[in-house]
């Protein structure tokens, strides 16, 4: 399983969007890998998780292909993880020779904005697929199981589980520390990869986002499961308000045993 991250950024990006303060203004100067595009991951060309606004840069910049796709995981309704513009995009005469149509899955609500937004004309486009949490999907040689995160308090919000081949990666985003429910699925799995999001790095958090002290507890966690043992974890969706460049998070993380995400950064399972 080939996954690649497409952004590492919270809704805002990074340099933030109108933003002056002085971390921005460093990112600007110093770009590289801190510049960070709203976050997603692909897996392989086929499969997807999220649709953020970035998804043309993910393709013009970092030499994504998603004219392959088709099946397309959705985390929550926000935004930057369902930007609903991008679906008007998927066929003639904007796209050309690709399948059609995807499949498109996710909460009830994701499914219903889907269906009220896009109404007759998702049906040429897209097949919107409602999931459970812990139940699993099976999408051309994928495996998919939605599991409970603790973001948005009136929605369903879900992190993904994938397997291929005897390896499992975790993408956790977004979300605060694991609800209980969680937890005791995460029980039952083995997993060679976490992909965690921390959006709010030294400052306090671990509600609806993570900040380093719940990053570290849910790898301490998995590892004191023997859930995770010494496989890659990984942490990502950094906001701009961390006030730390790419740099400085990976003197942080590397102490723990954590990589730090960049945009177009591969990890091979």
């Amino acid at each position: 399983m080939q996954i690649t991250i497409l952004g590492t950024a919270a809704a805002e990006g990074w340099p933030a969007v109108f933003c002056g303060c002085a971390t921005c203004n460093r990112a600007r100067q110093v770009g590289g890998h801190n510049r960070r595009s709203r976050a997603s991951v692909q897996l392989g060309q086929e499969h997807k998780i999220d649709l953020p606004p970035d998804s043309w840069y993910h393709e013009a910049i970092l030499g994504a292909d998603l004219s392959k796709l088709k099946h397309l995981f959705i985390t929550h309704s926000h935004p930057d993880h369902l930007s609903l513009d991008q679906l008007d995009y998927l066929n003639a005469p904007f796209a050309h020779n690709r399948p059609l149509p995807i499949a498109i899955y996710g909460n009830k609500d994701v499914v219903d904005i889907l269906r009220r937004v896009l109404g007759d004309a998702m049906k040429p486009k897209a097949n919107a697929v409602e999931i459970e949490p812990f139940v699993p999907i099976e999408a051309d040689g994928l495996t998919f199981i939605p599991t409970l995160a603790s973001h948005k308090p009136d929605e369903t919000c879900l992190n993904y589980i994938v397997s291929s081949n005897g390896k499992s990666m975790l993408y956790a985003s977004d979300t605060g520390y694991f609800p209980e429910e969680t937890w005791r699925f995460l029980e039952s799995v083995h997993l060679d990869c976490v992909i965690c999001e921390c959006t709010d790095g030294p400052n306090p958090g671990g509600q609806y986002h993570m900040d380093f002290t719940h990053l570290f507890a849910v790898k301490e966690r998995l590892q004191d499961m023997q859930v995770f043992k010494h496989g890659v974890f990984v942490a990502t969706h950094f906001s701009h308000n961390v006030g730390l460049l790419h740099d400085e998070l990976e003197n942080t993380l590397r102490e723990h045993g954590i990589l730090t995400a960049y945009d177009g950064m591969i990890i091979k399972l």
